[in-house]
């Protein structure tokens, strides 16, 4: 029997391991109780969002940020390389 979320899912991934890797795996997944699939895709999935959590926030030093909110406020200067990238499609989803 399958779970509703199995019967959604439509991508598939696949990928080569050692055989260290996959004992590795297949005992983190048997050791929580879930398949191999399950912890694969759970722990993949949590880290992915950590880091595209990540990749939407910046951290600065006051110092830093007051250099930053400076040269927000200074003169405006001409950057052609800045501008072209900031016409890009980022490679993040929005939401």
């Amino acid at each position: 029997m399958t779970s509703v979320d199995e019967q959604r899912r439509g991508g598939r991934l696949n990928m080569r391991v050692t055989a260290r890797q996959e004992q590795v795996l297949r005992s983190a997944a048997d050791a929580t109780g879930q398949t191999l699939t399950a912890f694969v895709l759970g722990v993949a999935t949590e880290r992915a969002e950590e880091i595209v959590e990540r990749a939407h926030e910046i951290v600065l030093r006051e110092a830093d940020f007051q250099r930053f909110a400076d040269a927000l406020d200074g003169p405006v200067e001409s950057m052609p390389t800045l501008r072209r990238y900031a016409e890009r499609d980022s490679p993040f989803p929005h939401g």
